[in-house]
């Protein structure tokens, strides 16, 4: 080979090795800037998400704690003398009036006697007229009562009303004692559904109300008390996430409403608040995902942009200094060779011809130890989804994924395979006389124990609660014996006293319910179900003994 073509041949190849270098630098900013944008947007969705939950979980914090000061007030107002002595009617429409004076949200306070004609009331409304058939002298002669929003019935056509608008109201009705603990009376408190529209119109700031976000409010069953004009008086409880009766954690989700339009919806629900018990209202607050979600866009595209231009940058720089790196790459890409036959990343070189070369092989240094860190942290992820954390024994995953492999492996080996399923006897005892850690500390001890009985290359799993399985390799010949000599260290063994913190002492026995793979069932699922039933047999028949699953004759 001539001079020329040797030298030619060498330009080519280095030629081609920037270019490469080159495109390498740009796929790895661009990717590193999709997986930033993506990050970040994920990050930038669940902040907004939880704004959410957490506006809706503020509007019935409001609420609530409105309504326990109206029924403090309420309880306040029972101290008064005026009710349970012999005051003039107008002595005491004066002091009910006091009352509502105080408080703009109260509509209307009247005093009935035990039949229910009002006695007394603000602005003179109803003296006079009986409401013995309203649920509010009803329910209020029994105990304090605090009634749902409805409408208005007898109040509708003598409350002032510039509105025109239907009035609304929220009920709060108590009975009257004298001191020998005889009915006076109902007192009733009927508050102006306004006061909730006040809070729902102060819970947004201008400029987020002028980007589309809405608050509604819903009653125990769904129907709509506040919210856009459209939608009131109709029931949401098709909504997909609407939380249960029993959950009042503030929550979120992209929610599909009824119009097909898609929001992103923040959820809480009324729990109560000190006196007043809740009603079950549920606050929404709503946007549509457009609106919401623009920021994120946004910053996915300004974070996509600046990885572009990060990209061709780097690019540009690759082909610049791609010519001085040949000698120091090949030092580089023989260790990276030996860091994949295994080698730590020690074995990367620190090169010191020239700046560049000096932070590329370090950056290659903290990358291959970032990455040695990943997959260890991705290993210890696998180890937490397949380990039960109370125990640190195999959970019912790692089981289904150790069958999978252990029967064929049987199978090779000609070696058959005992199923005990363990149950504990006395568990719940335990659980209920000494506390649930006294429970997790006796399962841990029993742990110890299965494990103490078991041989090389046996497994026990814990299944949830109390109950494991454990399984043994054997040859077809000890399948019997090993079962029955492994049951009786794991009889002896369990039924040993506990000890518990503060001298205490618990005790538990198990029963055992053993099937045998391929003499029972050829498929491992038929023989793990055979077992559990061998273990309801063994607890029916009196516990703490095992069963074998016999098969029934043809």
């Amino acid at each position: 080979m001539s001079v020329d073509t040797w030298l030619f041949s060498r330009f080519s190849l280095r030629s081609r090795f920037i270019a490469l270098i080159a495109t390498l630098v740009f796929a790895t900013t661009l990717l590193l800037g999709w997986v930033a944008s993506r990050e970040s947007a994920q990050q930038m969705e669940a902040n907004i998400g939880n704004a959410a939950s957490e506006a809706a979980y503020q509007m019935v914090d409001k609420l609530d704690r409105s309504m326990d000061a109206r029924i403090k007030e309420v309880k306040l107002l029972l101290g008064m003398q005026a009710l349970t002595n012999d005051t003039t009617t107008s002595a005491l429409r004066e002091q009910l009036e006091r009352l509502q004076d105080n408080h703009n949200v109260v509509s209307w306070i009247g005093f009935t006697d035990p039949e229910g004609t009002v006695q007394a009331a603000t602005g003179g409304i109803l003296e006079g007229v009986s409401i013995a058939q309203r649920p509010v002298f009803i329910e209020g002669r029994e105990a304090l009562w605090i009634g749902d929003v409805h409408e208005a019935v007898l109040l509708a056509q003598l409350l002032p009303n510039p509105s025109g608008e239907e009035l609304k109201f929220v009920d709060i009705a108590t009975p009257v004692y004298d001191r020998n603990e005889e009915l006076q009376g109902v007192l009733a408190v009927h508050l102006s559904w306004e006061w909730a529209e006040y809070i729902q119109q102060s819970m947004f700031s201008p400029a987020k109300q002028r980007q589309d976000n809405e608050i509604l409010l819903l009653s125990a069953n769904g129907t709509v008390l506040l919210g856009p004009e459209a939608l009131m008086g109709k029931p949401l409880g098709s909504l997909e996430h609407l939380p249960s009766p029993t959950n009042t954690s503030p929550q979120w989700a992209i929610e599909t409403w009824p119009n097909g339009e898609k929001f992103v919806t923040g959820y809480a629900r009324s729990s109560g608040f000190e006196d007043f018990p809740g009603l079950g209202w549920i606050a929404i607050t709503r946007n549509p995902v457009a609106s919401a979600f623009a920021p994120v866009e946004q910053l996915q595209a300004a974070i996509m942009g600046i990885g572009i231009l990060l990209a061709l940058l780097f690019a540009m720089i690759g082909w610049v200094i791609a010519s001085r790196m040949v000698a120091p790459l090949t030092r580089l890409a023989r260790a990276a060779d030996q860091i994949q036959e295994g080698e730590h990343a020690d074995c990367i070189p620190p090169e010191s011809g020239s700046p560049e070369m000096k932070r590329l092989s370090t950056s290659m240094r903290n990358m291959v130890s970032r990455l040695l860190d990943q997959r260890q942290t991705i290993h210890r992820l696998e180890d937490l989804a397949n380990t039960d954390p109370l125990t640190g024994l195999p959970n019912r995953s790692f089981l289904n994924q150790y069958l999978q492999l252990a029967i064929p492996e049987a199978e090779r080996n000609q070696q058959s395979m005992v199923v005990m399923y363990i149950d504990l006897d006395g568990f719940k005892q335990v659980n209920d006389e000494l506390g649930h850690h006294a429970g997790d500390l006796l399962l841990i001890e029993v742990t110890q124990r299965l494990k103490n009985a078991l041989r090389s290359g046996d497994v026990v799993a814990r299944l949830g609660g109390d109950e494991f399985v454990m399984v043994l390799k054997t040859k077809p010949e000890h399948l019997e014996m090993l079962t029955h000599e492994v049951s009786r260290r794991l009889l002896t063994a369990i039924a040993q006293p506990i000890l518990l913190p503060e001298n205490k002492r618990a005790h538990v026995g198990c029963s055992l319910g053993a099937a045998w793979w391929p003499h029972h069932g050829l498929h491992i699922e038929t023989v793990l179900k055979l077992a559990d039933s061998a273990l309801y047999a063994a607890k029916s028949k009196g516990k703490h003994q095992l069963v074998i699953h016999k098969p029934e004759p043809f």
